[in-house]
């Protein structure tokens, strides 16, 4: 296994879990202006704001490892 398939799967599943926080997120937020007073939709608000924040993370890693990978062999 290369490399270069590691950091691009890690990074389509970052894109994948940020697609689908900002579904729940989307979700919830409508969920909770309607007028829905389930605290399932709140604990579910936050829960994919915290996903959101890790794979954004993630993908911000690969993108600095990737730069240091090409200042090494530049």
């Amino acid at each position: 296994m290369d490399v270069g398939s590691v950091n691009n799967s890690a990074t389509a599943n970052a894109l994948e879990g940020l697609k689908k926080a900002s579904g729940t997120i989307a979700n919830a937020a409508q969920n909770i202006a309607g007028g829905s007073q389930d605290p399932q939709d709140i604990v579910a608000l936050s829960q994919a704001a915290t996903n959101f924040q890790a794979n954004a993370a993630v993908i911000r890693a690969e993108d600095e490892t990737t730069k240091s990978l090409l200042d090494i062999t530049a």
